[in-house]
């Protein structure tokens, strides 16, 4: 268990550095470890997750603007407060919560993106580790999902 803990630093910084480098990352760019490091994205990360498993660094993105930028923001925190909401209203094709998480990544509705996104938590909701992760990881494994869907791109105006 403690070696789990350990390595949550070390995972996190390297699922998101490796992302779209144009897009903002709520654990780069936004909370104590963007503002104590905001030149060095492995520090702020790890200081991120080190502090509070990365949840100030989320809240940060939406309630103060000069510690993070980037509309991505706004979804990442959505989809780390509404996970298991959303995973129900997606796999149910419909709800409030699925409408909020296209409204802020600013998509245009269509069949074709509700079923994108419903393979997209499938793919989540079927990994092997799924039932050990913790909301964060699940929160990070779908955000990422959503980076690389190429019916979010071609839809959504925000870039996450």
């Amino acid at each position: 268990m403690t070696k789990k803990i350990l390595m949550l630093p070390i995972f996190l910084m390297f699922a998101f550095i490796g992302n779209n480098a144009n897009a903002a990352n709520p654990y780069v760019d936004c909370g104590i470890g963007a503002a104590l490091f905001p030149n060095t994205d492995w520090a702020a990360v790890t200081s991120n997750v080190i502090w509070d498993a990365g949840t100030t660094a989320l809240i940060s993105a939406t309630a103060s603007e000069d510690t993070c930028s980037g509309g991505a923001v706004e979804t990442a925190q959505l989809i780390h407060d509404k996970y298991e909401l959303l995973e129900t209203d997606i796999m149910l094709g419909d709800g409030e919560n699925l409408l909020a998480l296209t409204t802020s990544m600013q998509c245009e509705s269509s069949p074709a993106l509700t079923a994108s996104i419903r393979d997209d938590i499938q793919n989540v909701l079927s990994d092997v580790n799924y039932s050990k992760n913790t909301r964060i990881e699940k929160s990070i494994n779908f955000y990422e999902a959503l980076q690389v869907n190429s019916e979010v791109k071609n839809s959504c105006s925000v870039i996450i």
